[in-house]
């Protein structure tokens, strides 16, 4: 009995190791290899000189994707988001359409993990990372 919950907690333990990040897109789970990089790009607005963080995976069936430290969430009709946000301590925020809003989220959160709290929530259809199409400069 002891030797079988030694190797049930080494098995369990080793599983986590290999764990992959994932998010959902349109219910549907898309899970990530481990990252590639992440660069910081300097970006230069009229008012302020700032910089922002790009990461880049790989998914599991090989297509690369970048984003930025940012989730793009979208609730459903009628629904009230904000008081989902206020549970998760969610406070950089804004809306940039009806029923769509823009989370910043800080250096300190796993975004993984965060987008799959916001999916679990009944107000919220989806919850995904800002993913960019081109990177280029202006």
């Amino acid at each position: 009995m002891r030797k079988f919950i030694l190797s049930t907690t080494l098995l369990t333990f080793c599983s986590s190791l290999f764990a992959n990040e994932f998010y959902y897109e349109f219910d549907k789970k898309i899970e990530l290899i481990k990252p590639i990089e992440s660069k910081t790009y300097s970006t230069n607005s009229q008012d302020e000189n700032t910089s922002e963080k790009i990461h880049t995976y790989q998914t599991t069936n090989g297509k690369t994707i970048k984003f930025k430290n940012e989730l793009i969430v979208q609730c459903h009709k009628e629904a009230y988001c904000q008081d989902d946000f206020s549970d998760l301590n969610i406070t950089n925020y804004k809306e940039i359409s009806k029923g769509f809003f823009l989370i910043k989220v800080e250096d300190s959160q796993n975004i993984f993990t965060l987008a799959q709290e916001l999916h679990n929530k009944e107000d919220i259809k989806s919850a995904t990372p800002n993913k960019l199409l081109k990177l280029q400069k202006r």
